[in-house]
């Protein structure tokens, strides 16, 4: 197979070896939860007499499936999150490949704050600022079905988000259920600074701003380390919101 490469702020790349930051959703067993909702479920298609289910004699299987994008698994989010326009994910996808940083932090206590955002930016190259990934840390592999509860899931600060901002990034995923606090009185006020929304407004912030996405709920495992990768975020054309999503997180190493 002939090596891709790709060129990022005047330097060339080989693409390396993929990982899939996504949680897989099995509707049928354990899966990451979070805000109470009820879990994904699924079940066969059935009508007037016939069920479509193998095991019961169906001509084949057609499940319908049941969840919320935005509590049950890795899902990306649009400014449609918060306004009255329905401004649908499908309307703003990210581009095709993102140049993207890895940044590992760790929460003081369950909040990320602007100190920590800040130490793990130093140095992180604008060229690859496009998207960035954080990773908290402990990393145990229980993210994938964990059941996240408001007293012990970490968020950002609005401070830390707006340091974020400064540094230019316009795609940010994170390995928790939420930007802010799971209950925070509907403030949601580390997403408002990453749309440039003020408190309590609907309305759709005007350039730039309602282009940015938000992945939520992505694992990063250890054997990725912090560094420079080139990211594609893949979606289903759901016109929503939010739509479950495979971000796949592709190595980079510099070309001779």
């Amino acid at each position: 197979m002939t090596a891709v490469r790709v060129t990022i702020g005047g330097r060339a790349y080989r693409l390396g070896r993929a990982t899939d930051l996504s949680i897989p959703l099995d509707p049928h067993g354990p899966q990451p939860n979070a805000f109470g909702a009820p879990p994904a479920t699924a079940r066969p298609y059935s009508g007037d007499g016939f069920t479509l289910d193998t095991r019961s004699g169906g001509s084949c299987n057609c499940e319908v499936i049941e969840f919320t994008p935005h509590c049950n698994g890795t899902h990306t989010e649009s400014v449609g999150h918060l306004t009255a326009e329905r401004v649908p994910l499908s309307a703003v996808l990210p581009d095709t490949f993102l140049a993207c940083s890895v940044v590992s932090v760790e929460p003081h206590g369950r909040e990320i704050t602007a100190e920590t955002v800040e130490r793990a930016a130093a140095g992180l190259a604008p060229d690859f600022l496009d998207a960035l990934i954080v990773r908290t840390l402990p990393n145990p592999a229980d993210k994938a079905t964990r059941r996240w509860e408001d007293a012990t899931t970490p968020y950002l600060t609005p401070e830390a988000m707006g340091v974020v901002r400064r540094i230019g990034v316009t795609h940010l995923l994170v390995d928790l259920p939420s930007l802010d606090p799971l209950r925070d009185g509907g403030r949601l006020a580390a997403h408002r600074v990453f749309w440039d929304l003020a408190p309590g407004s609907i309305a759709v912030p005007a350039g730039v701003a309602r282009r940015r996405t938000v992945t939520e709920m992505v694992f990063v495992p250890d054997d990725a380390p912090d560094g420079r990768y080139l990211l594609t975020i893949q979606v289903p054309r759901l016109v929503s919101d939010a739509a479950p999503s495979r971000p796949l997180l592709f190595a980079l190493d510099e070309a001779s």
